[in-house]
């Protein structure tokens, strides 16, 4: 019989790395969860049975002893084994500082299963947090302390400590940033998936995700998708071509979805915003844009 135990927490003081939530879970055979999409990391560590844990296209068969993470904005699904499902618990968790010290402890897009001989003591840490559900500061700070407690279990000390340099953190962000910013000026018009540029730059579609929202403030579907109507207002603008082409020629397989999304980001429909560009800003945009349209297009 499932059982499941959660305490969610409220009125967080502490801001820069804190619990979101903690739980308990004896799962049936045929439990499952996802495909779905968390907002904050999660970590799940297993005290018994096994069972499969998918991201992107990696899958993962776990066992008592083991754990996995889920980071925020990733697509993820997992369920426990028919024969032998799995009981665990879980903590969820957020803030500024949580990517650095998941660095540290070693977990990040690319490692994101862990081992820990330590369930015993990860159990009661959990099961003692689900009875402190009281809505007080010293409950916060006491409930931290076994959350701290809790991701020292996971760490290894036979293993080295990888050192998080800030700096050098920017600069690979920096470069899979250039790397996906380039890719989609040279293949937006392919009708590109975020999937697609994930894959070529070399991460994992949470990870591009968090890129591009902490630098641009816009996800990579929002810029793919701002890039694309851009350059379908200059071709509006500067060619005769038929909105239907100027659709394909922009990466959108589906006329009526180009123009509806169009109409969303523009106010109008590609047909009425061609109309009403007049004919003096039609000259000035080709002059500025001279390299890259011939001359006869507008």
């Amino acid at each position: 019989m499932e059982q499941l135990f959660v305490l969610q927490l409220t009125n967080r003081q502490i801001q820069d790395f804190y619990l979101c939530f903690c739980g308990y879970e004896k799962c049936d055979k045929l439990h499952r969860f996802g495909p779905a999409v968390r907002p904050n990391y999660v970590v799940h560590y297993i005290l018994e049975g096994e069972g499969e844990y998918v991201v992107d296209e990696r899958r993962y068969h776990l066992k008592a002893g083991q754990g996995f993470l889920i980071e925020p904005n990733t697509v993820t699904f997992y369920r426990a084994c028919p024969d032998n499902p799995w009981t665990y618990v879980w903590v969820g968790f957020s803030g500024p500082r949580a990517p650095e010290y998941l660095y540290q402890m070693g977990l990040n897009h690319n490692h994101l299963v862990f081992g820990s001989n330590e369930g015993e003591r990860i159990r009661q840490l959990v099961l003692t947090m689900l009875k402190h559900n009281k809505n007080s500061l010293k409950n916060e700070f006491y409930l931290h302390g076994l959350f701290y407690e809790f991701l020292s279990c996971l760490v290894d000390e036979n293993q080295p400590q990888q050192q998080y340099d800030p700096d050098h953190h920017r600069e690979n962000i920096n470069k899979y940033l250039r790397e996906a910013v380039a890719y989609i000026q040279q293949h937006f018009s392919e009708g590109l998936q975020v999937s697609d540029i994930a894959d070529q730059v070399g991460v994992s579609r949470g990870y591009l995700y968090q890129i591009f929202n902490e630098t641009l403030g816009v996800s990579p579907k929002e810029y793919l998708t701002n890039f694309s109507i851009t350059r379908a207002t200059e071709l509006l603008t500067l060619s005769d071509q038929p909105v239907e082409d100027v659709a394909e020629s922009c990466g959108f397989r589906n006329p009526a979805a180009f123009s509806a999304i169009f109409k969303r980001r523009m106010g109008v429909t590609p047909t009425k915003y061609r109309s009403t560009v007049s004919a003096s800003y039609r000259e000035r945009l080709q002059k500025e844009l001279g390299s890259l349209w011939p001359a006869g297009e507008s």
